[in-house]
């Protein structure tokens, strides 16, 4: 089996998504979002954290196009619509916890 080739631009971008994943903070907030949709003050109040924070990191998210948002009257609500980045975090959650139980 062959490896597709990957340029070094398009290698900068995955690292730059794994970063935005590496961050604990932002992986829970994605968590959230997986399991539902939610505004910023829900957000805020269930990871106990400043709104403008989660603002913030919403910005980044949206940036890599990992969460999207949809105005309700008022209120924006995010929601994560990517099946393949709700995949990769449920599969990295499963396999740190089958590593941290050993």
């Amino acid at each position: 089996m062959t490896t597709p080739m990957v340029d070094q631009l398009d290698m900068d971008k995955i690292s730059q998504l794994f970063k935005l994943l590496g961050n604990p903070k932002r992986l829970q907030l994605l968590y959230l979002l997986i399991q539902q949709s939610m505004t910023v003050s829900e957000i805020s109040n269930r990871m106990q954290w400043e709104q403008s924070g989660v603002s913030h990191q919403l910005q980044l998210l949206r940036k890599f196009n990992l969460v999207q948002q949809k105005r309700k009257g008022k209120e924006v609500i995010y929601h994560l619509e990517d099946s393949q980045v709700m995949t990769l975090i449920a599969d990295v959650i499963s396999h740190a916890e089958q590593i941290v139980h050993r």
